[in-house]
């Protein structure tokens, strides 16, 4: 049985069909959908997804929601307008409910999941996510690997613990033993980030989700994802933007430019270069050793100071594969506090579109107005999209606001 949008019946708007599997007729007969959102982080391994729904009260029989408890729910959001530019105009999107959140049957206020809209009609909100997310809470990994990669480790974890069909995986360095003790599967797969190592010895890997495919599984690095070409040149200039073209910037805000006490407290300097300490302790031996900066500030180190274990340099290593901690730990912490919340460089909103994917590389180019289209503001540049929110509206007008930081530091073109 479906829900569905129909309003719209222009190739610029967005369509949308919902669909509830196996829920019943009386229950989804007096359903309007009135919003759909869908969300992609880098820093989410899983997909969730919410959905606002319109119902009439008063119904017999009387409805039972609790039927709706891990049904799956399949979207289909569809945009004809995206064809004359070459971009594929459907996204499918099929999950499981697992939530209907609190009800306020009383307050016509109230903001939470549940509430009414009059005293005929209520709102209630669906959450949904990926299978793989709700695999991962039940399943519990007991396992040792001998001298086996990040990503070996990543794809067979994700695969036959958390049942995931969907994988891009990056090789990744070094070889390395590993035990898994009741850990569950995204959290064995967040230890092999914190260990994976990119071509140069880079410590940016980062285990995250897309729509793309019904769901997919990504393990890549920030490196390799920051050389990607752009897969789209977006516009803004003062004239305003159109709704109807793809390529259009809606509005567009920069939270932060640059900020030093957060570099400093990650162990960046102004430069760029990395002022952190690390005393590594080889438990085979008993001993610590200092890397990093070790003659900054009133005593030892400088910048953030960290401990770590390795097997490195001891005479046991040779039956072991030798554990490089010190080669990216220090690193590692810099590259992934560009991802905070707060170190976001540019905010935007544009048309929705399916082509957007967190993990991808966007053009982005602002007008200035003294010398039109021969020159662009500070700002325009490459960016990295980071976390991105669709909202799909009942109507037919829908969006994408995407989070990005900067694959330079974002100066202007002339």
């Amino acid at each position: 049985m479906s829900a569905t949008d129909s309003t719209a019946d222009q190739d610029i708007l967005t369509s949308l069909v919902v669909n509830i599997e196996g829920a019943g007729e009386d229950l989804l007969k007096d359903f309007t959908v009135r919003e759909v959102m869908l969300a992609e982080s880098l820093l989410t391994p899983g997909l969730q997804t919410s959905v606002k729904i319109q119902s009439y009260i008063h119904s017999t029989p009387i409805k039972n929601y609790d039927v709706l408890k891990g049904r799956n729910i399949a979207i289909n959001i569809s945009r004809p307008i995206l064809g004359k530019y070459k971009f594929k105009t459907d996204l499918d999107v099929s999950q499981t409910i697992y939530r209907l959140g609190g009800r306020s049957s009383t307050n016509p206020n109230a903001t939470d999941n549940r509430k009414m809209v009059n005293r005929s009609v209520e709102e209630l909100t669906l959450h949904a996510c990926d299978d793989t997310l709700l695999n991962d809470a039940a399943n519990l990994v007991s396992k040792s690997w001998k001298c086996t990669t990040p990503s070996a480790i990543t794809a067979e974890v994700l695969a036959s613990c958390a049942g995931a069909k969907r994988l891009k995986i990056e090789p990744s360095d070094p070889a390395r033993d590993y035990v898994a003790e009741n850990k569950h599967p995204f959290q064995v797969v967040a230890q092999q980030a914190n260990a994976a190592l990119a071509a140069g010895n880079d410590p940016s890997f980062v285990h995250f989700m897309t729509y793309e495919d019904l769901g997919t599984h990504h393990f890549r690095s920030l490196k390799s994802m920051s050389e990607q070409d752009p897969i789209v040149e977006l516009e803004y200039n003062m004239v305003g933007s159109s709704y109807s073209i793809p390529y259009s910037i809606m509005n567009y805000t920069f939270p932060c430019d640059f900020d030093l006490l957060s570099d400093i407290l990650n162990g960046v300097g102004a430069s760029g270069a990395d002022i952190s300490s690390l005393a590594i302790f080889n438990p085979l031996t008993g001993l610590f050793s200092m890397l990093g900066n070790q003659a900054v500030g009133c005593g030892m180190g400088g910048g953030v100071y960290k401990i770590a274990m390795s097997n490195q340099g001891s005479a046991q290593d040779q039956f072991m594969c030798p554990d490089f901690v010190s080669t990216y730990l220090q690193k590692r912490q810099a590259r992934m506090a560009l991802l905070e919340k707060d170190k976001i460089a540019l905010r935007l909103t544009v048309p929705w579109n399916t082509i957007y994917n967190v993990g991808k590389v966007i053009r982005i180019k602002l007008y200035n107005a003294e010398v039109g289209t021969k020159g662009f503001n500070y700002g325009s540049g490459d960016y990295l999209i980071t976390s991105l929110i669709h909202n799909i509206k009942s109507g037919g007008y829908s969006t994408i606001t995407m989070d990005c930081v900067s694959k330079t530091v974002g100066q202007g073109e002339v």
